[in-house]
């Protein structure tokens, strides 16, 4: 709900200065470098809710602000019981506002410092895997998974806040060189602290980093220096639990496993794990065999460039782009041309495809919205699984004669081929190449993505 700890004292004077129609403002609740958080009473509907204003010096940022709006209109499809509800966004008078379900039972940093039964963390645990699993189902990563960003209502739910929006770090270890990025440096995965694409895995080690927390009431990775803590994640072993702790320790390293594709392959890989664990289990024993871990799932391409500077560059430099989404298993060959020059042979007609269930429409339209976000931000190829042409792609896999993909294809084609060649990182463009070899097998000889695989071959070998 907040960008920060919670903060109960009013401030007359800054509430005075600031009128948003439709709300009347009651106390401040909350304050971070990237918003402010309020509890409002939303006139229309005579209910409360937590009413969250960007900084006033974001404002200048067109392209911040343009995030912050399209984003939080993608966002607030998802329906969750363990995500926070996004109710209205907007802007007036320069002020961007985002009004959200109002949710005072504390945040799980609060419970932690109190301490926890391990019976209530594993719960967390599996309500934060349900709420991740739906998120990224509907092609969410929230890149900053954190106890001060789960929140509990009243009944006792937790529900996991602050999705899509950059934030700043707000836990005591702020990065000064370049201001702004994605993550926390105490939660962040290694391919974060690296600079690298990120996917749902990586916020399933962010969620182990919490689960490690509420178990032993201590990070598993601090110093007192941000870019020192980014690096122990990438370095340091998985930490190793009590005694008493130790039939969670398979959870933990499945969570917390350095190479992405050593860990839980999804969210329901993980609640399948949760599931096979006895109740009250606090002494070793035998749960999920590695096998039931591993439910295949394609996902973004994982490197390993190890290098320090490598990781000091990518936290102080790079900012990861938002949403992600799951990738699914595409056939592994291309469509190859005709052997000796014979002319192709004439298909025949194709017939109508049949009318979509509406589950795969939901998709569809979810898929088709975020290509559009990413297309009018100039996000047309990468980063990876966060760009227009992966959208399209993810939508012709659901409905390979969906008109508005195909001509999206060629619209962000022709967008990209006006781009000057320049200094382009030599693994986006491999996994962009990735991708559009990988759509190909859907859209065979679509010649929006032709031109992009010679484009990008060419950029690749200059």
């Amino acid at each position: 709900m907040g960008d920060s700890e919670a903060d109960t004292k009013i401030k007359p004077a800054m509430d005075a200065t600031i009128q948003i129609p439709g709300y009347k403002l009651e106390k401040h609740v909350g304050s971070g470098a990237m918003a402010s958080v309020y509890l409002a009473i939303q006139e229309s509907l005579e209910r409360q809710v937590a009413l969250k204003l960007m900084a006033a010096s974001l404002v200048a940022d067109p392209t911040f602000c343009e995030r912050f709006l399209k984003e939080g209109k993608i966002i607030a499809q998802l329906n969750h019981p363990n995500i926070v509800t996004i109710y209205d966004i907007g802007v007036f008078q320069s002020c961007y506002y985002m009004a959200m379900e109002y949710v005072d039972g504390g945040t799980l940093k609060e419970r932690i410092q109190s301490g926890l039964a391990v019976e209530q963390a594993v719960d967390i645990l599996r309500q934060m895997a349900s709420a991740l699993g739906y998120a990224h189902s509907r092609g969410f990563v929230h890149r900053d998974v954190k106890p001060a960003n789960i929140l509990f209502r009243e009944d006792g739910a937790a529900v996991l806040s602050d999705f899509g929006i950059a934030k700043a770090f707000d836990d005591g270890t702020q990065m000064t060189a370049a201001g702004w990025t994605v993550g926390t440096p105490n939660y962040m995965s290694p391919e974060q602290a690296l600079g690298r694409p990120v996917d749902a895995r990586s916020d399933l080690y962010s969620l182990g980093i919490v689960f490690y927390e509420m178990l032993t009431g201590s990070k598993p990775y601090q110093s007192q220096d941000a870019f020192a803590t980014a690096l122990m994640h990438v370095n340091n072993p998985v930490p190793r639990l009590q005694e008493r702790l130790a039939n969670y320790q398979p959870i933990i390293d499945g969570l917390l496993a350095k190479d992405p594709k050593q860990r839980f392959a999804n969210a329901a890989a993980l609640l399948k794990t949760i599931a096979q664990i006895p109740a009250n289990a606090t002494a070793r024993g035998d749960i999920a065999d590695k096998e039931t871990q591993l439910i295949p799932a394609v996902v973004a391409p994982t490197r390993s460039k190890p290098s320090y500077l490598i990781g000091l560059l990518g936290i102080a430099l790079i900012a990861v782009a938002g949403a992600a989404l799951y990738w699914w298993p595409l056939a592994k060959e291309s469509a190859s041309p005709p052997a000796n020059n014979e002319p192709a042979k004439e298909q025949p007609p194709q017939q109508p495809s049949p009318p979509l269930d509406e589950k795969i429409r939901t998709q569809v339209e979810t898929f088709l919205d975020g290509a559009k976000v990413n297309f009018d931000m100039g996000y047309l190829i990468y980063p990876y699984t966060t760009n227009a042409a992966y959208s399209y792609c993810q939508v012709l896999a659901l409905d390979k004669q969906n008109a508005t993909a195909q001509k999206g294809l060629s619209e962000v084609a022709d967008a990209y081929g006006k781009i000057p060649d320049a200094s382009v990182d030599r693994d986006e463009l491999a996994d962009s190449l990735t991708l559009v070899e990988s759509c190909l097998n859907n859209v065979q000889n679509h010649p929006g993505l032709l031109a992009l695989r010679e484009q990008l071959k060419r950029q690749l070998t200059q």
